[in-house]
């Protein structure tokens, strides 16, 4: 007999949303311009990740962070007002928009995105990629380290200012919330099958109950379960389980792959 294990009771389901959003500025200014160059798809990525939990009864924002990024080129200390001012600036905007208490949103940034580069050297074909990696490696000052590349490898330097620099300057924005739990049967069957990702392993396990072992919507629940914690021990055991009562064993030997060493998936 299958033995379907009971997930551990999530006592407050927090989750968290977040994305990067490229807001343009003209050069050396601070202010935003909603409808500069390409702004408002840009603005539009941050306040419907905010909408798509902000309108949802069932759901409290508990947190929102913002953190900013400039590129390398000018002086260092002019990229430090750079990447404050225009952070500070989207923090204003999206103050203005929601309304969220004063001292809410949390901001932080970064003058200069080197591991942002870097990481694009390194999955270039930059022809002097090695020396250029090691440059940005080296312990160099950051206004002598990016006037080091640009004086060496003029041509690599148009490729990174042209392709990349524009890349670096973005905004991170994170979003954590809280989702309030579902104890009915009825209630749970319907948030899954319109909005399964608000539901705990938990609740999946509620439902799953209240259905016959083996039936259509029983093992329905545990193949939506499965989608939505794809890596969690427990839920691939139970979908495991699912899958050897449909007879399809080689499915049931992927999820047993990753249910772990407890002696259920042993058996």
């Amino acid at each position: 007999k299958m033995k379907y294990l009971r997930p551990q009771v999530e006592v407050v389901k927090t989750r968290t949303l977040q994305g990067s959003a490229y807001i343009d500025f003209p050069v050396g200014r601070t202010e935003i311009h909603p409808n500069y160059h390409n702004n408002a798809y840009e603005l539009r990525k941050i306040t419907g990740t905010i909408d798509s939990v902000k309108n949802d009864s069932d759901i409290t924002i508990r947190a929102l962070s913002i953190k900013g990024f400039a590129s390398p080129e000018s002086p260092y200390e002019n990229n430090t007002r750079l990447a404050k001012g225009r952070t500070e600036a989207l923090k204003a905007y999206v103050e203005n928009m929601y309304h969220f208490g004063k001292g809410f949103i949390a901001t932080s940034y970064e003058p200069e995105n080197w591991e942002g580069l870097e990481a694009y050297v390194e999955a270039s074909n930059l022809p002097h990629k090695a020396e250029i990696l090691a440059a940005i490696r080296s312990k160099r000052e950051p206004d002598n380290k990016e006037w080091f590349i640009k004086k060496n490898w003029r041509d690599d330097y148009r490729i990174l200012l042209d392709n990349c620099y524009p890349m670096l300057r973005r905004s991170d924005y994170r979003i954590e919330y809280e989702i309030r739990s579902y104890t009915q049967p009825k209630e749970i069957e319907k948030v899954m099958f319109s909005a399964p990702q608000k539901l705990s392993l938990e609740e999946f396990y509620i439902l799953a109950e209240s259905y016959p072992l083996g039936s259509e919507l029983f093992n329905e629940v545990w193949e939506i379960a499965i989608r939505m914690y794809p890596n969690d021990a427990v839920a691939n055991l139970n979908a495991a389980n699912t899958a050897i009562l449909k007879g399809d064993y080689e499915r049931a030997e992927r999820y047993l792959e990753l249910a772990g060493d407890c002696a259920e998936a042993i058996y």
